[in-house]
């Protein structure tokens, strides 16, 4: 699958971070750009990023948690938008993952990924 240009909001609709990514066994991964991302999610993009690194496993489940607890949409190239599950942000490394809830054609009808 060719690689998508795809946009992060927040709950509100707020732009947050872009992203070019590529289909690849059952997740989205590519490149990211936090320059929209407020300050306080990226020290909680960093800190995960930093526990995952260091392999303080022990801390993982909880960040984890705390990064579940936004509601992400991803607005795709072409219109479609998608909430995503288990979003991986390495704001450092610029690398982004995610995986596709719902998807919600432009229309506003709904689709089950």
């Amino acid at each position: 699958m060719p690689h998508r240009v795809v946009t992060i909001l927040n709950g509100d609709r707020n732009p947050i971070a872009t992203a070019d990514v590529e289909y690849t066994k059952g997740c989205y991964s590519g490149t990211v750009h936090v320059d929209q991302m407020p300050e306080s999610l990226r020290r909680l993009f960093e800190e995960y990023e930093e526990i995952v690194n260091n392999q303080t496993f022990s801390l993982l489940d909880q960040i984890e948690d705390r990064i579940s607890a936004f509601p992400f949409l991803i607005v795709f190239d072409d219109g479609y938008e998608s909430r995503a599950r288990d979003v991986q942000i390495f704001p450092k490394g610029g690398t982004i993952s995610f995986e596709m809830a719902e998807t919600v054609m432009p229309s506003g009808s709904r689709s089950s990924e």
